[in-house]
């Protein structure tokens, strides 16, 4: 399994310490990447192209229709895309403007993850969504990470 974040607001494949705001949170945020190693390949590429056939994708969004999950139901979601056979699970997160509509229409995601009510940075988003996939791999693996030993 391959878990690869599009961070959209980052035009090209690069993305560095330069494309965030903040190095505080570029470094969290490539912190659970390196985390997340542990158990399954893991990258980060600027913004999406195209979704393949054994692909899973799901986009952080604030939309009506978007849904929150506990950390157990992203570890169960986890669990569902890698007993399906998927090669990658591709992780959109959008810029300062969210998605439009149309964005989210072409994308044609599997799942859309809110964070709650709450408005974030997506920069922090982005924070957020990499520790809550390295505390998915924990809860599938029975490691002690997510009761807090």
């Amino acid at each position: 399994m391959n878990i690869r974040f599009h961070v959209q607001w980052v035009r090209g494949d690069r993305v560095d310490q330069k494309a965030f705001k903040s190095k505080e949170a570029y470094g969290l945020f490539s912190e659970y990447l390196n985390r997340i190693s542990k158990f399954a390949s893991c990258s980060v590429s600027g913004g999406l192209r195209e979704k393949g056939s054994k692909t899973g994708l799901w986009v952080c969004d604030r939309s009506e229709d978007a849904r929150t999950f506990s950390s157990e139901e992203i570890a169960q979601a986890l669990k569902k895309i890698c007993d399906k056979g998927a090669r990658e699970l591709r992780i959109v997160i959008g810029g300062p403007d969210g998605f439009s509509k149309e964005e989210l229409n072409r994308l044609a995601p599997d799942l859309k993850w809110s964070f709650g009510p709450l408005t974030l940075p997506h920069e922090l988003a982005a924070v957020v969504a990499g520790e809550q996939m390295y505390r998915a791999w924990t809860i599938l693996r029975g490691l002690p990470y997510h009761m807090g030993h």
